[in-house]
């Protein structure tokens, strides 16, 4: 009993992994205006999300959960959609008002937006999509802590000026990785959309 309670998670979280680790995950297309080191400029079409509410970037597992459970049926047509990356998530504090609450959002693979993405049956849940624009993307590595963010925001607000881009909203960050992935191995990347 005892090697099949460890066994059948290893399995599980095998299964996922590997995918993600050999970049099977779809991710949005871009094409590269500008890079240097790691900073880069590019130039994304719409790229068509689902969304859960989020109470502050420290608290993450309920979205998650409601955007997991979206992927898996929770919508109207019962339908299973791949998972893709990033993970794309706007801070906002717990006790702010609800119109400037943070938000999670999973990216809706190309071919399931095009068909027409099921309706999220979650409370709170909405699909849309980032309008086509130019994001400035900063990667950086480690755990995603606030020191972390707001390190690589400063980073990011630095090179967007040095490049002589206007920002345009507030900075929002990308997670490539699933929550296991080593510190050393973790892509991370914070985008901030900037004038044409």
């Amino acid at each position: 009993m005892k090697i099949r309670n460890i066994l059948i998670p290893t399995i599980v979280v095998a299964a996922v992994a590997i995918p993600m680790l050999s970049h099977a995950i779809e991710e949005p297309p871009f094409k590269s205006l500008k890079k240097d080191g790691q900073f880069e400029l590019r130039e994304y079409a719409n790229i068509p999300i689902a969304s859960a509410p989020m109470e502050g970037m420290g608290k993450r597992d309920k979205s998650f959960n409601n955007l997991f459970k979206y992927i898996s049926g929770a919508n109207d047509g019962k339908q299973k959609i791949p998972m893709t990356a990033p993970v794309l998530m706007e801070g906002g504090a717990a006790d702010a008002p609800a119109a400037e609450k943070g938000r999670m959002s999973f990216v809706i693979p190309a071919a399931v937006a095009k068909a027409g993405a099921p309706k999220p049956t979650g409370e709170g849940m909405t699909t849309g999509a980032i309008e086509a624009s130019h994001i400035a993307t900063l990667r950086f590595k480690g755990w995603t802590s606030e020191e972390n963010r707001k390190k690589a925001e400063e980073e990011l607000a630095t090179l967007i000026k040095a490049n002589n881009l206007k920002p345009v909203g507030k900075p929002f960050f990308a997670f490539f990785d699933p929550p296991w992935t080593l510190e050393m191995f973790r892509r991370n990347e914070v985008w901030q959309r900037v004038e044409k």
